[in-house]
C-alpha cells in the first residue's frame, strides 16, 4: 500500500526537527575561528622545549621522537603548553595526528609519543593532572591505571 505524500512530508519535517535539535546545540557550542586561533597563538608562544634530563632513558628517546614527528605539522610548543593531561585526551589527539597524511607517524610512533605525553603530564603538569582526575568519576580509576603504566611512581 503506497504511503501518502503528505505523510512522507510530515515524516521528513519531523526528521529535520529532531536532527537540527540534536545538531544545533553542538554547533552553537563550537568556538569561533578567532578564539581558536588566539588560543593556538598563546600555546605556540610558550616554552618550546621540555627539560627531560631527569626522565628515564626510554622517555628521553620518546621525547626526541615527539619533537621530530610533531614539529612536522605544528610548533612543538603547542602540545608542550596545552592543558591536555589525561590519558584519554592524549590518546584522542595522537590518533588524530597518526591519520594526518603529513605526519608520517606510524602506529608505533604514536604509541611511544602517547606514552611520553602521559608520562610528561604526570611529572611536569602534575597539579593540573590531579585537578583533572578529581573531576572524573567513572573514568578516574582507568585513567590512574594508564598513568601508572608509564609512571609507576605517580600518586593521585
Amino acid at each position: 500500500m503506497p504511503v501518502p505524500s503528505g505523510r512522507i512530508a510530515s515524516l521528513f519535517v519531523a526528521f529535520l526537527i529532531v536532527t537540527l535539535g540534536a545538531v544545533a546545540p553542538a554547533l552553537a557550542a563550537e568556538p569561533d575561528d578567532a578564539a581558536i586561533k588566539a588560543h593556538l597563538k598563546q600555546l605556540d608562544a610558550g616554552p618550546k622545549t621540555i627539560d627531560v634530563a631527569k626522565y628515564p632513558a626510554d622517555q628521553k628517546a620518546a621525547y626526541k621522537l615527539f619533537v621530530t614527528k610533531c614539529s612536522k605539522c605544528h610548533t612543538i610548543a603547542r602540545p608542550i603548553n596545552s592543558d591536555f593531561v589525561l590519558p584519554a585526551q592524549w590518546e584522542r589527539y595522537i590518533k588524530r595526528m597518526v591519520f594526518k597524511p603529513n605526519s608520517q607517524m606510524s602506529d608505533s610512533d604514536g604509541k611511544r609519543i602517547y606514552r611520553f605525553l602521559v608520562y610528561d603530564a604526570s611529572v611536569r603538569k602534575r597539579d593540573l593532572l590531579k585537578k583533572a582526575l578529581a573531576r572524573l568519576s567513572a573514568e578516574r580509576q582507568e585513567a590512574i591505571e594508564k598513568i601508572k603504566s608509564v609512571n609507576p611512581a605517580f600518586t593521585p
